[in-house]
């Protein structure tokens, strides 16, 4: 056996057990979710009997579909506010050459690197002033700019080749025709794994809406979850039904990453790459 063939395997070998170990937990999770009450603490991997009934249960003894519908919508909403404003604000950082506006994506940068949580206690007191706590505007309001999107959507346009843009300026383009003719045409496949990015991100937060969201009718996945593992898991007495929602929680975006994973591999590759 040559030494190449003995590294690939090494390689394959390691790939399997890391997979293996990331792919356990969901495995996990699904075999508790069909077990009965009884099995829980049996310490046996695989079930007795399979009671894929908790599924069932899911929906007629939790409120899972209204948590999922409010994760979902206003996720969906706030990708649309997020792409929009990042769009325009990543043009004007791409194409301007002013000093003064690279010293303002250096700032904008700068307070990305603030922990999160920093804004907390701001945001939760300009919106309990505006009234607009335990609200889907309050939280939608909150979540308008990303600056993630921002720098990702500006470092897909700079990639734009200049001759394109250049012969568009000759063709008389303007920049709002350079931008949905040119930018967004060219970086589509980056701006499409944004969506799913922050998709992702908005329907996996969980810290903010919790210090936002009280009542139940606006609650998210998140912060349901949370509600029904300590209410029916907490004491063991009904973890089986609590694995069967996270599981039904995770169908999005299992079926997001199913789909697009090759994209959102593709487009962060190809973030610092300079065409």
């Amino acid at each position: 056996m040559s030494l190449a063939k003995l590294k690939t395997g090494i390689h394959y070998a390691m790939l399997i057990l890391l997979s293996v170990l990331m792919v356990f937990p969901f495995l996990w999770m699904f075999l508790i979710s069909i077990k009965p009450k009884s099995e829980v603490y049996s310490g046996s991997l695989l079930p007795s009997t399979f009671h894929f009934e908790n599924y069932i249960r899911v929906f007629t003894e939790t409120k899972m579909l209204l948590y999922l519908w409010n994760s979902i919508s206003v996720s969906l909403i706030v990708i649309v506010f997020q792409i929009f404003t990042a769009i325009f604000a990543a043009y004007v950082f791409a194409t301007a050459q002013k000093r003064w506006v690279r010293y303002c994506f250096v700032l904008i940068l700068a307070t990305y690197m603030l922990p999160s949580a920093v804004t907390y206690i701001p945001s939760f007191i300009l919106l309990s002033k505006a009234n607009l706590l335990d609200t889907h505007i309050g939280y939608i309001l909150s979540e308008l700019i990303s600056i993630f999107a921002v720098f990702f959507l500006r470092q897909s346009f700079a990639q734009v080749p200049k001759d394109v843009v250049h012969a568009a300026k000759l063709d008389g383009a303007g920049h709002l025709r350079l931008i949905f003719t040119v930018y967004i045409p060219y970086c589509k496949n980056a701006i499409a794994s944004l969506v799913l990015i922050t998709f992702i991100y908005s329907y996996n937060n969980y810290m903010w809406p919790s210090l936002l969201i009280k009542s139940e009718e606006n609650m998210f996945v998140t912060i349901g979850l949370r509600r029904l593992f300590m209410s029916q898991a907490g004491y063991g007495m009904d973890f089986p039904l609590a694995m069967a929602a996270c599981a039904i929680s995770l169908a999005p975006m299992l079926i997001l990453l199913a789909i697009a994973s090759k994209r959102i591999i593709h487009s962060m590759a190809n973030l610092y790459v300079n065409k």
